[in-house]
């Protein structure tokens, strides 16, 4: 994603959500992993899968959002067909 907020389309947010969800698939591999062999240890590779999860709906909802022309930020993309103005 574009680390600016003011020119991100639909399609970085996008692609922020799908890094993000990929993300939390690996803690949660890494988190059971982890279980096995330190029980109670496994608590932090746990909330990062919480942290993926929740970062990966939050840019879901926020290129949902562009695409419908509700993004809060001020964007040239907001509206446009996909969220990418041309």
């Amino acid at each position: 994603m574009r680390r600016n907020a003011r020119t991100a389309t639909a399609t970085d947010l996008n692609s922020a959500a799908q890094k993000h969800a990929a993300a939390a698939w690996l803690w949660a591999i890494v988190a059971g992993a982890v279980y096995y062999f330190l029980n109670w240890w496994a608590v932090i590779p746990g909330a990062l899968v919480i942290l993926a999860v929740i970062s990966s709906i939050g840019a879901t909802k926020q290129a949902r959002h562009l695409h419908n022309g509700a993004y809060r930020i001020p964007n040239p993309n907001n509206g446009t067909p996909d969220g990418d103005a041309p």
